[in-house]
């Protein structure tokens, strides 16, 4: 399956957001924001990455179409996303050239571990994702289903 990934476009908006509602999350920000996942049968996921400091990154949403789950699409998108966040956050705070380390934190939710895990995240302190992050578990409806873990991915370590 030949997958390409780019920055959503006007016309990806609805099929994210459909994608996104499957996991019971929204499109954060604009459409141009999101990094989209495409195959032979079009958008197959979505996720954003922001960057809140000098090379800290904070992935806010990834998902991937429900039949395509389990078949590569979300460990692709987020790969790429890893080898080079600065290309993948719309408004990045720092150039990649100046820094040799890296960061992407997130919050997981439970059932996503193993996910998160084999892509190379680590569990990690609440106090190492962005502060405009963390109140949004004591907000969610689903918090105590979920079981939220925030998570780190550290790059660029030779």
């Amino acid at each position: 399956m030949a997958l390409t990934v780019t920055f959503g476009e006007n016309q990806d908006e609805n099929k994210v957001f459909e994608i996104l509602t499957e996991y019971e999350m929204g499109v954060p920000g604009e459409i141009d924001e999101v990094m989209v996942v495409k195959g032979e049968q079009g958008i197959l996921g979505g996720a954003k990455i922001s960057e809140f400091a000098e090379g800290r990154f904070f992935l806010e949403v990834i998902g991937v179409r429900s039949d395509v789950r389990s078949q590569g699409v979300g460990g692709f998108l987020l790969s790429h996303i890893l080898k080079n966040p600065w290309e993948c956050s719309k408004y990045p705070l720092s150039e990649q050239k100046n820094l040799k380390e890296y960061t992407v934190s997130t919050l997981a939710r439970g059932y996503a571990l193993g996910f998160y895990q084999k892509m190379g995240f680590e569990p990690c302190n609440l106090e190492d994702i962005p502060e405009w992050c963390r109140d949004q578990c004591e907000e969610c409806p689903h918090c105590e289903v979920c079981k939220p873990v925030p998570m780190y991915y550290i790059g660029g370590k030779e």
